[in-house]
């Protein structure tokens, strides 16, 4: 947990903030092209939520390499997440490609530490990021390319007139495997990225109680 000091003569708009905010730019190019029935739609939706997990490396990378961490940054950085990430789940029960629940308990825990995160600002302190939480938004990023990429190949298979049966069972023992794992692999990477959100945020919690109970002193 970081002081909100020393960067008020910094500008909020650099290089890596930029990026950050690029990531809520794309979120509703993304909810357009999704949804759209043409091949070229769905690469796009996939290029756009590509960028966005690009993006969170790079701010940070570019934040720490030249020194142009900010409070601004600290605080929307996680936001843009948030707003992508959560942005792309509802888009994926939409289309009826994951379970609600899931995403319901993976929302609910984004709503709970955002309100943690406000109580600690309005307190003169940032609440950074932390391993658990760096792990659950790599776990999250890994399951949505993941079902994107299963899309974007089933959305090209039917755009150009290829029967899916017919091309797994061509390729044997192989085939029956990639299917079963194209299957099976959404919802298991979904359960992880569940279970990864649950666990960060008790950690969370735990380590920022003091925050909850008005000392400005919290854990990192």
């Amino acid at each position: 947990m970081k002081n909100i000091s020393g960067d008020t003569k910094r500008s909020k708009w650099n290089a890596p903030n930029i990026i950050t905010m690029s990531r809520i730019a794309v979120t509703p190019l993304y909810l357009i092209f999704i949804f759209r029935p043409e091949l070229w739609a769905k690469w796009t939706a996939g290029l756009l939520f590509a960028w966005g997990a690009i993006s969170d490396y790079l701010d940070g990378y570019l934040a720490r390499k030249y020194n142009l961490k900010t409070s601004f940054g600290a605080l929307m950085d996680p936001l843009a997440d948030k707003v992508l990430i959560l942005s792309v789940f509802l888009s994926f029960i939409q289309l009826n490609l994951v379970p609600t629940w899931m995403v319901i308990i993976i929302a609910a825990r984004e709503f709970l530490i955002t309100g943690l995160r406000q109580i600690a600002e309005s307190r003169g302190v940032i609440i950074a990021a932390s391993r658990g939480g760096k792990h659950k938004t790599i776990s999250q990023i890994v399951a949505i390319s993941f079902i994107l990429a299963i899309l974007c190949a089933r959305a090209t298979a039917a755009a150009y007139q290829v029967n899916w049966g017919s091309f797994i069972a061509g390729l044997g023992d192989w085939g029956l495997w990639l299917n079963g794992f194209m299957d099976y692999g959404p919802y298991w990477l979904m359960f992880y990225a569940t279970v990864m959100s649950v666990w960060s945020g008790v950690d969370y919690l735990i380590r920022n109680r003091n925050v909850l109970q008005g000392d400005q002193h919290a854990k990192r």
